[in-house]
């Protein structure tokens, strides 16, 4: 199975899905940066950010410079989303680590055309300084929004039974069983021997929670803003980890030959 295939379509896939919610709200909602439900966007501003996303989901999908398309969707994410969140609403910590991973993500996918390019790729174009820090950054990334996560699932637990379907029993235990497995997977991420399993897992949790949990919320609500984009986001995000799956059992693969 190729899961540098299988991850990039899906990013590229989650994000044409986030740009199309940002079409709905005329706002650019991508990251939830603060005031994503309150403001309305300047017009010019959400459009070209949006379509330049676009733009590059699509050359993605066509193989097009896909190493500088990834870039320039987590260059977008970063100055409309996670910069507004680190300098203007330090307190909204979930969704600023959401939106670091995102951008941590798109790092990962660009990386990855060092260690599969499909025919007719062009010449990967980066250094190898600025391969490791992007891969870095994009594991650093997941590995703080894990953990933050799973830690919110244990603060927060009230709040996180309401979000699991009446259909799946047992909600306080899960609730605290996901925590510990988000806790879990972000620190396997950061440890050399464990992070090839660790992303695996984590994209199979992820796809799981997509399955399970998002599709069924979306379909419950199909005009709630956040269940919108929590199923594009965890679609997303389980393509970047297959992704990251395949980079780490490359590289091992390469070491032990």
């Amino acid at each position: 199975m190729n899961f540098f295939k299988i991850g990039r379509y899906i990013f590229a896939l989650g994000f044409i899905g986030q740009v199309v919610l940002c079409g709905l709200h005329r706002n650019f909602i991508i990251g939830r940066h603060p005031g994503w439900l309150t403001e309305h966007g300047n017009p010019l501003l959400v459009y070209t950010g949006a379509g330049l996303i676009l733009a590059a989901a699509i050359a993605l999908l066509l193989n097009k410079i896909p190493v500088w398309a990834s870039l320039l969707i987590g260059l977008i994410v970063l100055f409309y989303s996670l910069l507004p969140h680190i300098i203007f609403y330090k307190d909204d910590w979930i969704n600023m680590l959401k939106t670091f991973a995102l951008v941590g993500g798109a790092c990962i996918i660009a990386v990855s055309y060092k260690y599969n390019a499909p025919p007719g790729t062009p010449p990967y174009p980066l250094s190898y300084t600025i391969n490791k820090a992007l891969l870095f950054t994009g594991t650093l990334s997941f590995t703080a929004f894990f953990i933050a996560s799973g830690y919110a699932h244990f603060k927060f637990a009230a709040f996180v039974f309401t979000l699991i379907p009446s259909f799946i029993p047992f909600h306080e235990f899960f609730t605290y069983f996901c925590g510990a497995c988000l806790i879990a997977g972000g620190i396997g991420l950061f440890i050399p021997a464990l992070k090839k399993w660790a992303a695996l897992l984590s994209a199979i949790m992820i796809s799981g929670w997509f399955l399970l949990l998002h599709i069924p919320r979306f379909f419950a609500n199909v005009h709630d803003p956040s269940d919108r984009l929590g199923l594009c986001e965890s679609f997303t995000f389980a393509g970047i980890l297959f992704v990251l799956y395949a980079i780490t059992r490359k590289e091992q693969t390469k070491q032990n030959h």
